[in-house]
């Protein structure tokens, strides 16, 4: 069973039919305001922005989706591969009646407004991306291989029996999460329990999103099918710790894709940057977007 919302201030709910299923969206700012929709990635949900909910909601009017399956959205039993999380954005901008957006994410949010900016270019004024690299090839050939070793963690979470018991264990997120920050307190206990506990009622969703990347998604990406014109101006702040966003690799790869991408690498930090490093999150927000 699903804990109860977590509260935040001047935050509003709201749940819409999206592909099939009903995906819970939080909102802070002007109803009316100019809109920000920012996507987070595994193993949270909206509640990774609480730090940047405030401030950027005193200019904007943010929309925070969880992702299918995450947070209070819908679990469908399938529909957990990139694209479709892609897909499920744009069918969300169209209920909502909006046509074109600010666009931050996160992780595999992240990925899935690469690839949301990439096929639907029209939708998005401009794109601040954290901590995760485009789906560009980087055309590095041998040496591409010998860096996987950066995703030994995803392996034990594509295996069924395995997967299930790691998710539903605090101690298991602790680690994780200790892996990919530098600051102590970036994430707190009661934080850790909230995502525990969400992960913990659905494990067949970080089964899904992490066996279809590893078994589909890493080759098709890393051959060039998930490779096209980036038009959306955008940016990219990995933190120098990140062992899953490297901004080198992501310079080199992103010339012959993109248009205006730029990346800014955070110092003091790894891959949980609104957590980690949420003042440096929001200063880049707002002035790229003004």
């Amino acid at each position: 069973m699903l804990p109860e919302l977590p509260e935040l201030d001047g935050v509003r709910h709201g749940y819409h039919e999206v592909n099939g299923f009903r995906q819970h969206v939080a909102e802070a700012g002007d109803p009316s305001g100019e809109p920000l929709v920012m996507l987070h990635g595994w193993p949270q949900h909206w509640w990774c922005w609480r730090k940047v909910i405030p401030p950027l909601a005193e200019r904007y009017r943010v929309i925070c989706p969880d992702l299918r399956g995450h947070g209070w959205s819908d679990a469908p039993e399938d529909g957990y591969d990139k694209p479709q999380f892609a897909r499920d954005l744009v069918a969300l901008l169209d209920m909502m009646g909006l046509d074109r957006v600010r666009l931050v994410g996160h992780d595999w949010g992240s990925m899935a407004g690469f690839l949301a900016c990439i096929r639907s270019p029209e939708r998005f004024d401009r794109f601040l991306a954290l901590s995760i690299a485009p789906p560009f090839p980087s055309n590095q050939g041998p040496k591409v291989l010998l860096e996987a070793w950066r995703l030994y963690y995803q392996l034990p979470l594509t295996l069924p029996i395995i997967a299930p018991r790691l998710v539903s264990r605090p101690s298991f997120l602790e680690v994780f999460f200790k892996a990919g920050t530098v600051v102590d307190d970036a994430i707190a206990q009661a934080d850790l329990d909230l995502y525990t506990r969400v992960l913990a009622a659905r494990p067949h969703v970080t089964l899904s999103v992490y066996r279809t990347f590893i078994t589909r998604e890493a080759y098709a990406m890393a051959s060039g099918r998930w490779a096209g014109r980036l038009t959306v101006p955008t940016r990219v702040m990995a933190g120098e710790g990140d062992i899953v966003a490297m901004p080198e690799r992501i310079i080199k790869a992103s010339k012959p894709y993109a248009d205006d991408l730029r990346v800014h690498e955070v110092e003091g930090a790894r891959h949980f940057l609104p957590e980690e490093k949420p003042e440096a999150v929001v200063e880049r927000a707002l002035a790229f977007f003004a």
